[in-house]
């Protein structure tokens, strides 16, 4: 039935979408008319593909250590309105999205039919444009724990540096937390956002399963709840090609939008530049120095294995001459998955999906407050212990949502997750409520990337292989059991907080929300919470300074690099992997940074 609010929720949903796209269309235009009058590439001395997460903070940091950097971007400038926090779901399925598929999962995400959207980031800032602004690193034992695969020097004592190196934290501290943060980083993190009412009540009933309050980041990280860290600054999302990039550009940084690189440039086992396919051109740019690959944990692989390095027999059978055999490249792929515990809330505690349509809300948000700084509704978050785990660090992270897939309607939620009629409809006969949401810390469970063909416009086969591994789902069964315990405390009860009514498929064959119960429930009612990673892993591809093993002048950096993914949100250890990278080329090629030449200039010119 066509509701009042689902007529307004059309209307205020419908041209978000055109003008995200009116703006990538008119980005790609503008971008084509100056390629007509464009200087020829010098030399470089650095090349960075992929203007993400991490491409965006190498090619700034090299850049401000004065050197020639060419960035390059197969998407183009970031439309306004997906800098609105808000409306961070409207970016994913537009013109700014890779728009990725995985193939069919026959254990899991069964809600999509099996297949998983996997929004990236085709734009500058890459995926920092398409996230939830989550701004979380993990445990510091996700860190020391990659000594066990080879990797050196990647312990949290050296990593934590690398953090506070981009955090311009802007919050209130505990004692206990100040070694943690960074204040004078580009990269502005608030310890919380705007949050919905239901959220507080949250936070309450962590606080009676006895859970502290705390910060997730610092000492935390052992299980806490907290509001939900962000990535903004004066309420709106910044990006990385932002907070780290843009004020290099016309300087040492020379940035190409709307280029698809196809290849690496190789001569023996050297790199020597980039081949880009632009407006239906193809050219060749050479460096001096090191390509380094930021395209992500699905574009870093598809570009080496093109160049003809990865598994000889894989590349062989799609025709492609193999350069350098390195079977890992592609494999390890991991990512972080999600269960959904819906439940009914009262409605004033909710998210208002009308926010965006009162005019209060849009002259707040130009103060950089009110709903429209909401992280899309997620606003509380927690490291949790369930009664499956075997370690000290938490199994288990919660994000809450202040709202259900129902939400809106079914106007763009459904859409974006991919849900099927005949199980959407189960949430469409229920009241809109809250969601808790427990997450695979570290999951067991591995996939793959390989190529489809040798079309480098042909997206790659991506197999997650999600819950093929028994051990996950029953943590994310617990998981759900803790949830279904939250509900029996004082402050959910305060508030009259139930239960969905039992989803068929599995309450047909278990007792409600048993243990069998929630494993159904679990492979039913999982997605992909944005996070692939491995894929072309230090200590099997790379080496501990993200060089490829057995090339010269080729660097990784980006999510792929990770032997093991984190446990919590990857951007902001994705953004310390960047500030890394651009640390070892530093050190490698013995470069001084031009402020240090200035210092040193102006101490000569005093004596």
């Amino acid at each position: 039935m066509i509701t009042l609010k689902y007529i307004l929720l059309v209307i205020l949903v419908t041209p978000i979408s055109i003008l995200i796209n009116l703006s990538v269309w008119s980005s790609y235009t503008m971008d084509f008319l100056l390629s007509l009058v464009e200087d020829p590439h010098p030399t470089y001395n650095f090349i960075v593909v992929g203007a993400g997460s991490a491409g965006s903070v190498v090619a700034g940091r090299l850049a401000e250590a004065g050197q020639s950097v060419l960035l390059i971007e197969a998407g183009g400038a970031s439309p306004n309105l997906i800098h609105i926090p808000a409306f961070c779901a409207s970016g994913q399925m537009s013109g700014v999205d890779w728009q990725y598929k995985t193939t069919q999962q026959k254990g899991a995400t069964l809600n999509t039919g099996g297949v998983s959207n996997w929004p990236r980031g085709r734009v500058l800032g890459g995926s920092s444009m398409l996230n939830y602004m989550i701004y979380m690193r993990g445990h510091r034992d996700d860190y020391n724990e990659w000594k066990e695969y080879g990797v050196k020097g990647w312990d949290y004592k050296d990593v934590l540096p690398y953090f506070k190196k981009s955090e311009g934290y802007v919050g209130e501290l505990e004692t206990e937390d100040v070694e943690y943060h960074g204040r004078d980083g580009p990269l502005k993190v608030s310890p919380k956002s705007f949050s919905d009412p239901v959220v507080d009540v949250f936070l309450k009933a962590g606080q009676q399963m006895g859970y502290k309050l705390g910060d997730m980041n610092g000492d935390g990280q052992n299980g806490s709840f907290s509001y939900t860290p962000a990535s903004l600054n004066n309420g709106e999302r910044t990006g990385t090609f932002r907070a780290f990039a843009e004020k290099q550009v016309g300087q040492n940084l020379r940035v190409l939008t709307q280029a698809h690189v196809t290849k690496l440039i190789l001569e023996k086992d050297k790199v020597k530049g980039v081949q880009v396919r632009r407006f239906g051109k193809e050219e060749i740019i050479y460096t001096s120095g090191e390509v380094i690959l930021s395209a992500g944990s699905i574009g870093t692989p598809q570009i080496l294995m093109l160049s003809g390095i990865g598994d000889r027999t894989e590349l062989e059978n799609l025709g492609i001459r193999t350069v350098l055999h390195s079977p890992q490249v592609g494999k390890n792929l991991q990512d972080h998955l999600m269960a959904s515990y819906p439940f009914h809330s009262p409605s004033h505690l909710n998210l208002d999906v009308l926010a965006g349509a009162k005019p209060k809300n849009v002259l707040d948000y130009m103060s950089g407050v009110g709903p429209l700084t909401s992280l899309g509704g997620c606003g509380g978050n927690a490291f949790i212990h369930t009664s499956v785990n075997k370690e000290k660090r938490p199994d288990i992270q919660l994000h809450f949502i202040s709202f259900t897939i129902h939400s809106d309607e079914g106007v763009l939620l459904r859409h974006v997750m991919g849900t099927q009629d005949q199980h959407y409809d189960w949430f469409a006969r229920q009241t809109p409520g809250a969601t808790i949401v427990p997450t695979l810390n570290r999951p067991k469970s591995r996939g793959y990337v390989k190529l489809s063909s040798k079309d480098p416009l042909q997206y790659p086969i991506i197999e997650p292989n999600y819950l093929t591994e028994e051990e996950d789902v029953e943590a994310l069964a617990a998981g759900l059991e803790f949830a279904r315990e939250m509900l029996r405390t004082p402050a959910f009860k305060e508030i009259n907080a139930t239960p969905y009514d039992p989803f068929p498929p599995c309450s047909d064959k278990f007792e409600f929300e048993s243990r069998d119960y929630f494993k159904c429930f679990a492979r039913y009612w999982t997605s992909t919470i944005y996070h692939p990673v491995g894929t072309a892993a230090m200590g099997t591809v790379l080496d501990s300074r993200l060089r490829l093993k057995g090339m010269k002048n080729l660097r990784v950096a980006d999510g792929s690099v990770m032997p093991k993914i984190v446990g919590g949100n990857t951007n902001a250890p994705i953004i310390m992997i960047g500030e890394r990278a651009a640390d070892f080329i530093i050190q490698d090629w013995n470069i001084r940074s031009t402020a240090k030449v200035h210092k040193e200039a102006a101490a000569r010119t005093e004596l």
